[in-house]
């Protein structure tokens, strides 16, 4: 097809240091960007299976904006596994994506949203009583060490029970870690069943239906699920409507019989798609939000200059609004929102989005013709550290992202949740939620390395997604009053 590609190896194509686990999956995607670098597309294997490697800013306007209805669709593999994965949005193709994605939709307008944020505030401030309870002793005040992936992912985990589910889950309370670690091995595999997932990957696709495996632990969907259940039962049978994400769903179910193809409409749900939802949101909320917050406490106890700015931005703001931590304060406080940006942008949640073809299609200014059901990768951690986008991309410099910054590149070359009708659903309850907790936690904490700081820390190479490989431990403790 005239383009350009590194020369596959027997069995494993490009892949090799990602299936033996020699690279984690961010290095693996950052280095193959470098090596296409200079090319607007190239080519990759997967073991036999071809992708398309996107590399310029205008195509990839146009896959993931423009010409979307050319590209509406996610590559997923059809094991025989639990109906809740298959019907997470996730999951979805076409038609049927569409429809679920619009009824999840309305659950997170700018209105809805600020319908959450006393439930939020009610979390952070559960948080820093947890925090407060175990930094002070009976000789004053002690730095805190803790595991912050842990850490927040008890807290992220409240937060999402609370705000889209009505489910107090006290996470951080809870000394056996009760709700928040099952959620947490959401994405735990043996190693023989990462293996054997790969190789059906790379080699039997076609299989894959006669497989009962999945990439998530099926113990920690089905205790979800049940979760979700139990919570659904119980509104039921008392009555009880709360304006969450959980009762939108709810009001959109239909228990009609699935034979009856008559009473089987287009604007209604079945059991089993609000339950994949619902854990699909928790799941993706504990993930992204925990792993933010995570990597933005390790880049600001590297950089206690950002950090005592972004304090006092945050106390100056909130003296302006009596100490409340209100809607219109959080509005004001321009380098958090800067601060988070540059986080993401070092620390993308994911490394690559990938997009199938669903019809052919001519890349623009070309004469390449990509076939229906081609894999079409975009790079997200390669141009993320572009130094061409991004100088010296691997130093945290916040002030990437001021609005005279931010206009000088392509809005394409940052895609830490996608972009289009097909990005991130919960992004911008993801980002209100992580300004709300950093608000309240740098507002009363310092954030320091500690002894079992590894740093730079080294990626995990046995997950998918951002991971560091012996955690990020940090140490905290009280903000200073003179």
């Amino acid at each position: 097809m005239g383009v350009f590609y590194i020369e596959p190896t027997f069995f494993f194509g490009n892949a090799k240091d990602r299936v033996l686990f020699k690279k984690s999956f961010h290095e693996f995607h950052r280095d193959m960007y470098f090596k296409f670098k200079g090319h607007r597309y190239a080519g990759f294997y997967l073991g036999r299976r071809a992708s398309l490697v996107i590399l310029d800013p205008d195509i990839i306007k146009c896959i993931m904006i423009k010409d979307f209805n050319h590209f509406t669709d996610r590559q997923t593999m059809k094991f025989r596994t639990s109906e809740y994965i298959q019907e997470m949005l996730i999951n979805l193709k076409g038609s049927k994506w569409k429809r679920i994605r619009g009824h999840l939709t309305p659950a997170f307008t700018s209105g809805k949203l600020r319908t959450m944020e006393h439930l939020v505030d009610v979390c952070c401030d559960n948080m820093n009583t947890f925090l407060n309870e175990n930094i002070k002793n009976d000789e004053g005040f002690k730095p805190f060490e803790l595991e912050m992936k842990d850490f927040f992912g008890k807290f992220t985990l409240d937060v999402i029970a609370t705000c889209a589910f009505g489910v107090e889950s006290n996470s951080l309370i809870d000394e056996n870690g009760g709700f928040a670690s099952q959620v947490s091995n959401f994405a735990s595999l043996s190693i023989m069943k990462r293996l054997t997932l790969y190789i059906i990957l790379l080699f039997m696709p076609g299989v894959a239906r006669y497989v009962p495996l999945s990439f998530f632990n099926m113990k920690v969907i089905e205790f979800l699920a049940n979760v979700i259940k139990e919570a659904k039962k119980f509104r039921k049978s008392t009555g009880q409507k709360r304006n969450d994400f959980l009762q939108l769903l709810l009001d959109g179910e239909t228990n009609v019989d699935k034979n009856d193809e008559n009473k089987l409409k287009e604007d209604v749900l079945t059991e089993p798609q609000v339950v994949a939802q619902s854990v699909l949101f928790l799941i993706a909320g504990f993930e992204t939000s925990s792993t933010l917050l995570t990597f933005l406490c390790y880049e600001l106890a590297i950089n206690q200059d950002i950090q005592t700015n972004l304090r006092e931005e945050i106390c100056v703001v909130l003296k302006r609004y009596n100490g409340k931590c209100t809607h219109e304060a959080m509005q004001e406080m321009h380098l958090l929102d800067m601060v988070l940006m540059e986080t993401l942008r070092m620390h993308p949640p994911v490394a690559q989005l990938e997009r199938i073809t669903t019809k052919d299609y001519t890349l623009p200014d070309s004469n390449l013709l990509v076939k229906k059901g081609t894999s079409v990768q975009i790079p997200v951690i390669g141009l993320h550290y572009d130094p061409e986008y991004y100088p010296d991309p691997y130093k945290f410099d916040p002030n990437r992202f001021s609005p005279e910054e931010k206009n000088k590149r392509s809005h394409y070359v940052y895609l830490p949740f996608g972009t289009g009708p097909r990005n991130c659903i919960g992004l911008r309850f993801a980002l209100m939620s992580t300004k709300r907790c950093m608000v309240h936690l740098l507002k009363d904490f310092t954030i320091n390395l500690s002894n079992q700081t590894t740093v730079p820390y080294e990626y995990s190479k046995h997950s998918m997604l951002l991971k560091a490989k012996n955690g990020i431990w940090l140490s905290l403790n009280k903000v200073h009053v003179s």
